[in-house]
């Protein structure tokens, strides 16, 4: 019986993905790691579209803002809101820009979140409220009070 050598590097092959995929697979295994590169890729492929909306309703908030400081009418509002949206959406693009570098970082905080006394693992909070955030939340580390022995929220 041989061997066919080229069958045989193919599972070979195939075992150290297997075991290399199993490895990575234990630093995302943590809720706080899954969250946070949850978000950091759901901002991040929607950057394009955060740009403009947030811009936008931003840019418009800063508009009416820059018309009540200088008292001024109508005019000034629509003046000001190019250079309001243009600044909105370059700060939300800077934003899911760094929500995409954040994204490999993910392997490393779940090694640091696999201790049991490691910190939490929170989402970035550039923009709260997301699904990410509420989620994030409910499984949040509880501490023990000291006098009482009774379980409180954390404070960090």
């Amino acid at each position: 019986m041989t061997v066919d050598p080229i069958e045989d590097s193919r599972v070979n092959a195939r075992q150290a993905l297997l075991s290399l995929s199993a490895l990575l697979a234990l630093p995302l295994a943590s809720c706080g790691t899954l969250n946070r590169a949850g978000k950091d890729v759901f901002l991040g492929v929607g950057t394009p579209v955060l740009m403009i909306y947030g811009g936008a309703t931003d840019g418009y908030d800063s508009a009416k803002s820059v018309r009540t400081g200088m008292d001024g009418g109508s005019a000034v509002e629509v003046l000001a809101f190019p250079f309001t949206f243009t600044y909105h959406a370059i700060e939300h693009g800077l934003y899911g820009v760094l929500h995409l570098v954040d994204l490999p970082f993910c392997l490393f905080y779940g090694a640091a979140e696999l201790h049991p006394y490691g910190p939490e693992i929170k989402p970035l909070d550039f923009y709260d409220g997301t699904w990410f955030d509420t989620w994030a939340a409910k499984g949040s580390k509880k501490g023990t009070d000291a006098e009482s022995g009774e379980m409180m929220a954390d404070k960090r």
